[in-house]
């Protein structure tokens, strides 16, 4: 069954529908609604801003944890197969749903993470090969 909500005048109206709605889909927390169908625009990108930016926070997070960690380059190679799932994600799953100029900023942002983590995955690299040649 799929039910439609709307609102007047602080009275809200539920309709039965049985056909499908257009709109941005998705699922819900709650164990009575399945999934959640927004038709309003505005709605719907507020909606997807609040889900690219707790991506980018938990992205931030494991920046932060592999930046901070000086002797391990896993943590930087888990770091950068992240940063490349969001920017994929938001290639692909948010890119007509957010607007021109958003888009822009969170693909600049990802863009510097991962400048940063691909540095510090060199200079690992570079420290290694240093080392490793420091024999007789």
């Amino acid at each position: 069954m799929r039910y439609v909500v709307k609102k007047k005048n602080k009275i809200f109206d539920v309709i039965n529908l049985e056909y499908p709605i257009k709109g941005y889909k998705f699922n819900s927390k709650s164990d009575d609604v399945k999934s959640i169908t927004l038709v309003d625009s505005k709605l719907i990108t507020k909606v997807v801003d609040i889900k690219v930016n707790t991506m980018l926070n938990r992205l931030l997070m494991i920046v932060n944890d592999a930046f901070n960690s000086d002797d391990n380059p896993t943590g930087v190679g888990i770091a950068l197969d992240e940063i490349r799932m969001v920017k994929t994600a938001i290639y692909n799953k948010y890119n007509k749903l957010l607007d021109d100029r958003k888009k822009e900023l969170y693909l600049r942002k990802i863009s510097l993470l991962e400048q940063e983590m691909q540095d510090k995955l060199y200079f690992y690299q570079v420290s290694k090969y240093q080392s490793s040649n420091r024999g007789r």
